[in-house]
């Protein structure tokens, strides 16, 4: 398997779909639920869906949050965030996240991956965009599916 940095950027016919996490603190709203919440911490869930015609290998399937912008002045300020819970940084510095597909080998042409949790802490209470992300992984060529089948019936 290619190290993190050397999987091909598949962001296209791959995409993350995010949502607020509107559970624990009220995902970041600053009134939410009727009361007053924190911006310091923002929840978000992301999924992946792949839209291409070609299977992504599960074990190779990753996000990686590029960049985090604060609305005041269109700074990207990601490395004064802290995202608990990725599973690594990038050489560039760029957290990244495992895809959890639920003990699939394959996220299946047109599938979801499941949904997982991307945790924002902002000390500094900046007002943030959300988060550009990436989808990095290796696709599952024709080639490569019909020699599994030949190797798994001999």
């Amino acid at each position: 398997m290619p190290s993190i940095d050397e999987l091909p950027d598949l962001t296209g016919g791959v995409i993350p779909l995010l949502s607020h996490d509107t559970g624990e603190g009220g995902g970041g709203q600053l009134f939410s639920g009727g009361h007053l919440s924190s911006r310091g911490h923002v929840y978000y869930l992301v999924r992946v869906k792949n839209q291409s015609g070609d299977p992504i290998e599960a074990d190779t399937l990753i996000v990686v949050v590029q960049r985090i912008q604060e609305m005041a002045r269109l700074r990207d300020v990601i490395l004064e965030l802290d995202l608990p819970g990725a599973d690594g940084q990038t050489k560039e510095g760029y957290p990244y996240f495992h895809v959890p597909l639920n003990n699939q080998p394959n996220l299946e042409p047109y599938g979801e991956s499941q949904p997982f949790r991307l945790e924002i802490n902002n000390p500094n209470l900046f007002r943030l965009y959300p988060p550009v992300l990436r989808v990095r992984g290796i696709r599952v060529t024709p080639t490569q599916a019909y020699q599994d089948t030949l190797n798994t019936r001999e």
